[in-house]
């Protein structure tokens, strides 16, 4: 049993095939899911999960879901925009908080590869079909609330990512899932059984955690100064993050910044109460979490464990700085 295997239906949506090769999606097989963090032995990832299998466990997770052609190609193009590095692109911009300013718009991208297009003609798709993907709640809705997008990073940060999962274990609760409606009258991803949902708020606690740690922090903080120094020494453009494939820019920060081999080969942060003289961070960064209903009701309403579990994630906060010995910040 497979990842991506687990999330297909038993009536495959065929229509997303012919999408697979197209220049559009086939980029994202080259841009990391986790941010740059398979490139350190700080981070140990069963294998290299991509955007590109990111966006296919969500369409997957879509039709499962809805049975619906539109959202499942909505859900299949979601990513399309996303920077080389993705989220950590948003470091560069100062985006601490929002993770949303470097990803282009999907329509631009769609417009600008003909055989995409033609596909959306023979499947009597409109661009404006995908210009606002917040009209399709099950793929994309607002924090807590559960949807696929989400799902999946929960799902594939447990397993892939830092092996705190099985296989068998993400499938008991995914088997539990079934839509229902939330308290803004919109369809959500919701559980049939409370001891399921609890579950999976254990999977939610070592996401959200992970997601706020000085490891994470680091390793997206590290990568985003490389790329803001090779913006400068006018070896990088931002128009390379997009055309260009990671391991060409890794390539790139090993040529030119001597502190690359370091950092790759390093398996463990160092922390300290003080602000050292290497490269450190310490900055307030995107919450990601998800509060699942049971029915009709939020799991923090109807059991205390889940209740204690989330106010240690809202407590939570690396209270010291995370560097590497010797490596700087570039200029």
């Amino acid at each position: 049993m497979k990842y991506v295997d687990l999330f297909i239906d038993q009536i495959y949506p065929s229509f997303i095939d012919k999408y697979l090769n197209t220049k559009t999606m086939s980029r994202l097989k080259s841009i990391t899911q986790f941010c740059g963090c398979d490139y350190t032995k700080l981070y140990s990832p069963r294998y290299l999960f991509t955007r590109y299998e990111h966006s296919l466990v969500v369409a997957h997770m879509t039709w499962h879901f809805t049975h619906d052609k539109k959202q499942t190609l909505a859900a299949l193009f979601h990513d399309i925009g996303t920077p080389c590095f993705a989220h950590t692109i948003d470091l560069v911009f100062n985006d601490y908080l929002n993770q949303e300013s470097s990803e282009k718009k999907i329509t631009t991208l769609i417009q600008q590869d003909h055989e995409f297009m033609t596909y959306l003609k023979e499947d009597n798709m409109k661009l404006a079909d995908f210009q606002d993907l917040s009209i399709y709640p099950i793929l994309e809705n607002k924090s807590p609330q559960l949807c696929t997008d989400r799902l999946d990073g929960v799902f594939h940060t447990c397993y892939i990512w830092l092996h705190t999962h099985s296989l068998e274990q993400i499938k008991e609760v995914y088997d539990d899932m079934t839509i229902v409606t939330n308290e803004l009258n919109l369809p959500e991803i919701g559980f049939q059984h409370q001891r399921i949902a609890e579950k999976f708020v254990g999977m939610v606690f070592v996401y959200a955690i992970e997601l706020q740690s000085s490891r994470n922090k680091y390793v997206m903080g590290y990568i985003s100064q490389l790329v803001t120094a090779a913006f400068h020494k006018g070896k990088l453009t931002k128009e390379d993050l997009y055309n260009k494939k990671e391991t060409e820019i890794i390539s790139l920060f090993q040529e030119n910044f001597p502190s690359w081999n370091i950092f790759k080969q390093t398996t463990l942060l160092s922390k300290s109460e003080q602000k050292p003289k290497e490269y450190a961070v310490k900055f307030e960064t995107k919450k990601r979490n998800t509060i699942p209903l049971v029915k009709r009701k939020r799991i923090i309403d109807i059991s205390e464990n889940a209740k204690k579990k989330y106010q240690k994630i809202n407590d939570f906060k690396e209270e010291n700085y995370g560097y590497i010995p010797n490596i700087y910040k570039e200029k």
